[in-house]
């Protein structure tokens, strides 16, 4: 089976590659988008980072962006960075064999997906996501209130009279 940090890892790619074309992305954001603590998402990208998946910037406006061709990458080059190797069985039992046809049949889709094709997969839903969901947390403002005032010093007397009437 697939470990989380794994799972993680993919996600965290297929993020980082469809909001990152004109600004690298915080790993804060990134570990929000993906529900992740901070701590396990920068240990994941530590290793990205190490076999040039991604590539960091310091400083104010800094982050991460892909770095390669996403179609070179193969989702089973992710999951061998973080997943153990296979134990080879000696016994050769009916049981063994079967985790093995299993291990196989996996890295065999594994290796057909790359990571392009997630990320194109990705893309239409996540901007249907940012159409609906607005880019800032603001309300809309108040409708502007027309003054209730004189408009100038000669029009004083007129409006004072008339706020006499409504009064009584």
């Amino acid at each position: 089976m697939i470990l989380k940090r794994t799972r993680v890892a993919v996600e965290s790619l297929v993020h980082i590659a469809t909001k990152s074309v004109h600004r690298p992305i915080p790993a804060r954001e990134v570990a929000q988008a993906l529900s992740v603590s901070l701590a396990c998402l920068e240990s994941i990208l530590r290793v990205l980072r190490e076999h040039n998946l991604v590539c960091a910037f310091k400083g104010p406006g800094g982050g991460y962006q892909i770095h390669g061709d996403l179609k070179k990458v193969t989702v089973l080059d992710v999951v061998n960075l973080f997943e153990a190797t296979e134990p080879t069985s000696e016994a050769g039992s009916a049981g063994d064999d079967f985790v093995i046809d299993f291990n196989a049949a996996l890295n065999s889709s594994l290796n057909a997906q790359n990571l392009h094709d997630l990320v194109s997969a990705a893309a239409p839903s996540l901007l249907v996501a940012s159409a609906t969901k607005p880019r800032f947390g603001l309300r809309p403002l108040p409708r502007p209130a027309s003054p209730r005032g004189p408009n100038s010093v000669f029009q004083l007397h007129s409006h004072n009279s008339m706020l006499l009437k409504s009064a009584a």
